[in-house]
């Protein structure tokens, strides 16, 4: 196998046919379709299933594209690290960040970070689990700034935390059970939440089995923040929130929070990446003008800022 063999399978992943790829690796279709049948010589298997709609990965393309995610992104990071090298740094830094640190620090350290790397080109996606950890994994991800899977034993991923705070229960403002004190009252609602907490670990206690309480008899998953708001504003839904997110987004969102007796459980925030495989150079500044920028924020004259940084435990 030979990585141009591999940037062709991962090209093709992503653009979902043989013409996208060309497109994107700026090769003629017919140099995409070679790569891709001495790639498949190479592993004596066929890696695609070819329609009139494209191609679709079969189980073996499915497996080695995993692989050749990562290889192909560690040779991008060991050409971006030769360059920083040259004091010349370009490449691109691809970042998960959790809605409210997005809503609340990210915007200054971006200001930082493009002036001390100008030529580093940003990607940004949603902060959540079901996102960040696929793309963690695969390498296709520098590291994510969010909440650990719950119970993870820090094999797969290496998290350097930065903040702790507890959640609470949210609901739009005028909720009919607004009042309500136990979880066990709401258990008869449809909840939405952006991770699953049936699923997320088996070894991780939820907020249900702890407080022996029922499992929701329906429980939705977002994988956006804006689509989980949106549903809450116009239903009856609930949803769990860290105190952070509910300083920065109850009132503009017309949210509530519940009286709750119980504790629900505490939100980490980390930075989290892969095991075993060294920060950028680009990684580590970004880090550090966030790390500045969460400090500052202490001195911060917006209320905004001071409710945020209440509202939980500083861990760096």
């Amino acid at each position: 196998m030979k990585l141009h063999q591999l940037s062709t399978l991962v090209a093709i992943a992503d653009a979902g046919g043989i013409r996208g790829a060309a497109r994107a690796l700026n090769a003629s279709p017919a140099a995409i379709t070679k790569s891709l049948r001495q790639l498949e010589e190479s592993v004596q298997m066929s890696l695609v299933v070819r329609t009139s709609s494209g191609v679709t990965l079969t189980a073996s393309g499915q497996a080695l594209l995993v692989h050749a995610r990562l290889m192909v992104g560690e040779m991008a990071r060991a050409h971006e690290a030769m360059n920083t090298l040259r004091g010349a740094p370009q490449g691109k830094l691809a970042i998960a960040v959790t809605p409210w640190i997005a809503m609340t620090f990210l915007p200054e350290t971006v200001t930082r970070f493009c002036e001390r790397m100008p030529d580093i080109r940003l990607e940004f996606f949603e902060g959540l689990l079901p996102i960040a950890n696929p793309r963690l994994r695969d390498g296709s991800l520098d590291f994510f700034i969010g909440r650990p899977t719950p119970g993870a034993l820090g094999v797969e991923f290496h998290y350097r935390p930065l903040f702790s705070s507890s959640c609470a229960l949210v609901a739009r403002a005028g909720h009919p059970r607004a009042n309500c004190r136990s979880l066990a009252e709401l258990t008869d609602l449809d909840w939405i939440l952006t991770w699953d907490p049936t699923n997320d670990s088996p070894q991780a206690e939820n907020i249900f089995t702890r407080h022996n309480v029922p499992v929701p008899r329906q429980i939705h998953l977002a994988h956006s923040f804006s689509i989980a708001v949106a549903l809450l504003r116009k239903t009856d839904m609930v949803s769990v929130f860290p105190w952070p997110l509910v300083e920065v987004s109850a009132v503009r969102e017309n949210l509530c929070v519940f009286p709750l007796r119980e504790q629900l459980e505490d939100a980490m925030v980390s930075v989290i990446s892969r095991s075993g495989h060294p920060l950028s150079a680009a990684s580590e500044c970004f880090i550090e003008c966030l790390i500045e920028t969460i400090r500052e924020g202490f001195n911060s004259t917006s209320p905004e800022t001071r409710n945020v940084l209440q509202s939980v435990e500083l861990l760096i």
